[in-house]
């Protein structure tokens, strides 16, 4: 609500309340009072409702302000109506509206007895008194009441938009989540895809480089695969984005299915024609293994021989394939490690990131003096059967 506004309805509050206040000064024990005694009372209700007209900003000092104004009235022998104190009892709901509870029970408690005391000085009778003690105490106890109301409202207004707010904030960090997550699945999959192939090219680049002056044969068959190699990387990009594409794509073509360790010997081949001595030993059936674990097991070996083909010098490869009745466990073991660091890189997170997936676990490190080995294990029953 604009300040205008505010300052529109306070003087209408304000204008009201004088009316309301002026009326009853003119009624008294004995009907309606002559002008000469109405002055004194209209005099009091104006500065009792300019209070109210500031009140929602200061409602303290209006509400000391319209006591002192009505307990002087009620002093004058002003009758304490409803009307008469209409201006205190507007102050009072803007205290209560604003003010804690045990300020507002203090501010009425002052309040009531204030105009009490301000009545009994006229020395009252008969109805007279109940009027200027019960009756003080029944007027002013509702505008506490409505203004109690107006907080609670106001209160469940602030935490309705406060959860509206925290939902909206959550919702923003749920997709910055779900963005990232997604980032990084795609970062790993090229990476996987990419780095293995390339890395392999690069092996079989070089190797030709050294052969082709003693051995030229054997040379133009590493170049040959060079293009074998490529097209390799290019068909795994293929299927990658294909599958990150959105599903109501109407122009995406039919996704190439995932690799999986059927594959294996492609996989193998390359390494070995770039002069890596690679051995692959099976250990229980490898049929029906669930995808899941199909894929990131083939990951996780073309991952292994990439960073063989990269760091080892002269290596050769044992890859070692383990199915057992509630593990699969894959085992890569390579020599001619090179000194210095290792265990680190975005090859290995993406491999400890998939076997997380998965509820299994990545092993890396040396085994021996010039060994390095790389060691997957997942559980299978929770990815076996109708999942």
């Amino acid at each position: 609500m604009s300040t205008g506004r505010v300052g529109v309805r306070d003087a209408a509050a304000a204008l009201v309340a004088f009316l309301f206040a002026a009326l009853g000064a003119s009624i008294g024990t004995q009907g309606i009072v002559g002008p000469a005694v109405l002055v004194p009372g209209v005099l009091l209700s104006l500065v009792a409702s300019g209070a109210l007209l500031v009140a929602a900003r200061w409602p303290r000092a209006a509400t000391a302000v319209a006591i002192c104004c009505e307990t002087a009235a009620c002093a004058l022998g002003y009758l304490p109506t409803p009307l008469l104190l209409a201006p205190l009892i507007g102050c009072l709901y803007w205290l209560t509206v604003v003010g804690s509870v045990r300020a507002v029970a203090w501010w009425t408690g002052v309040a009531v007895a204030a105009v009490i005391l301000g009545g009994l000085t006229d020395t009252p009778t008969g109805g007279s008194l109940v009027l200027r003690t019960v009756g003080v105490a029944l007027w002013l106890l509702p505008a506490v009441f409505a203004g109690r109301t107006t907080q609670a409202h106001r209160s469940y207004l602030e935490v309705v938009r406060a959860r509206a707010e925290d939902a909206e904030r959550t919702r923003d960090d749920e997709v910055r989540h779900r963005v990232g997550e997604e980032r990084l699945r795609i970062a790993r999959e090229l990476h996987d895809v990419v780095a293995h192939h390339l890395a392999v090219a690069h092996a079989q680049a070089g190797t030709a480089g050294h052969l082709l002056d003693e051995r030229p044969a054997q040379a133009r068959e590493l170049v040959a695969g060079l293009s074998t190699s490529t097209s390799a990387a290019l068909r795994e990009l293929k299927a990658t984005v294909a599958v990150l594409r959105s599903a109501d794509d109407e122009t995406s073509a039919d996704p190439v299915p995932a690799p999986g360790l059927d594959r294996l010997d492609d996989l193998v081949e390359p390494c070995r024609a770039a002069g890596i001595e690679v051995t692959v030993l099976r250990h229980g059936s490898l049929a029906g293994l669930p995808a899941l674990v199909d894929l990131t097991a083939f990951r996780f070996v073309q991952e292994a021989l990439t960073n063989v083909t990269k760091h080892a010098v002269e290596p050769s490869v044992t890859v070692t394939l383990t199915r057992t009745d509630d593990t699969f466990s894959v085992e890569v073991v390579n020599t001619g490690v090179r000194p210095g660091p290792t265990g680190s890189g975005y090859g290995l997170i993406g491999m400890r990131e998939r076997a997380l997936a998965l509820g299994g676990s990545v092993v890396a490190g040396p085994v021996g003096s010039d060994r390095y080995a790389v060691t997957l294990a997942v559980p299978l029953a929770p990815w076996e059967g109708p999942r």
